[in-house]
C-alpha cells in the first residue's frame, strides 16, 4: 500500500481527498463508494468541480471535463431501504448534492441478481464511454474476515468462477452470507481500470485485520482486501493507530 493515514476523523480525510482528486483531475471523474461504515465519506464529499468553461456563469457544471459520477461499488440486490446500499445513502443524505450525479442501483421488482448485474454493467458503461477522460476513484470498506465490498473470501476455483477475470460486474450468491445476493466489481477490472483506491478501515473491531494485512500477505481468494496492497496508488484511512506496519507511508493527522 502506499500511504496510510491515521486520522481522528478519517472520513473527513478521506472526503477531502477525494474532493481534491475531483478538482485536480483533467477531464471527468468517476467515484465508486462503498456501503457501511464507509458511507461516512459522503457526508465530506463535494461533487462537481469549479467550471472553467468560458460560457458557463456557474461555479460547478456538469459540462465534459466537469462531469462527476458516482455509484456504489457493490450493491445488495434488494429493494429494502434498510439494506440496498443506493437507498440507504439516499435515507442517510436525503439533501446531499451527490444524489443529482449519482447511478440508481436498485433491483427491479422481481429483477433476478443475474440480470440486475447485467443491467447495472450496461448502463455504467454506457455512461463511462460518454465521459472524457474520466478518472476512477473507488471506494473500499474492508470486513473483519478481510472481505471487501462484494468480494469475499473463498476457495481458489469458487472464487474464479465468481469474480471471472473477463467480466466487470458479476452477481454474488454465496451460502452463509446474511444479504446473500448482491453484485459487485470484480477484483481484476478494479486492478486493471481503477486509477486510485482509498481504503477506508475504522473501528477497533477492525484493527487486527489491518495488523494482520499490514505485516502479512494472502492469496486475493483467501483475502479480498489484498487489493489495498496490490493496487499500485492506494491510500488507506484508519482511526487505528498502528505499532507496526509495512506501508511505504505513514501520516498522522
Amino acid at each position: 500500500m502506499s500511504q496510510l493515514i491515521i486520522a481522528d476523523t478519517p472520513a473527513k480525510a478521506a472526503g477531502e481527498q477525494i474532493n481534491t482528486l475531483i478538482q485536480e483531475h483533467l477531464g471527468d471523474v468517476v467515484c465508486i463508494l462503498s456501503g457501511g461504515s464507509a458511507l461516512d465519506i459522503v457526508e465530506y464529499i463535494r461533487p462537481g468541480k469549479k467550471c472553467f468553461h468560458a460560457n458557463c456563469k456557474e461555479e460547478t457544471c456538469d459540462m465534459s471535463e466537469c462531469r462527476t459520477i458516482f455509484m456504489m461499488g457493490d450493491e445488495r440486490v434488494s429493494r429494502e431501504p434498510a439494506i440496498n446500499n443506493f437507498l440507504q445513502l439516499r435515507s442517510r443524505y436525503p439533501e446531499h448534492p451527490i444524489l443529482n450525479h449519482l447511478i440508481e442501483t436498485v433491483p427491479e421488482e422481481h429483477e433476478s441478481a443475474k440480470t440486475f448485474a447485467l443491467r447495472i454493467e450496461e448502463n455504467f458503461f454506457s455512461i463511462l464511454t460518454e465521459l472524457n477522460n474520466p478518472k476512477i476513484m473507488y471506494v473500499l470498506g474492508v470486513g473483519t474476515d478481510g472481505h471487501t465490498a462484494g468480494i469475499f473470501p473463498l476457495a481458489s476455483d469458487a472464487f474464479r468462477k465468481t469474480y471471472q477475470d473477463d467480466l466487470t460486474y458479476v452477481p454474488v450468491s454465496l451460502e452463509g452470507l446474511t444479504i446473500d445476493s448482491r453484485a459487485s466489481f470484480t477484483p481484476n477490472w478494479i486492478l486493471n481500470n481503477v486509477d486510485e483506491l482509498i481504503g477506508y478501515v475504522v473501528g477497533a473491531d477492525k484493527q487486527e485485520m489491518l495488523t494482520k494485512l499490514n505485516l502479512e500477505d494472502k492469496k486475493l481468494n483467501e483475502r479480498p482486501a489484498e487489493l489495498l496492497k496490490l493496487h499500485p496508488r492506494t491510500t488507506v484511512y484508519t482511526d487505528i493507530d498502528m505499532e507496526q506496519h509495512s506501508f511505504a507511508e505513514e501520516y498522522k493527522t
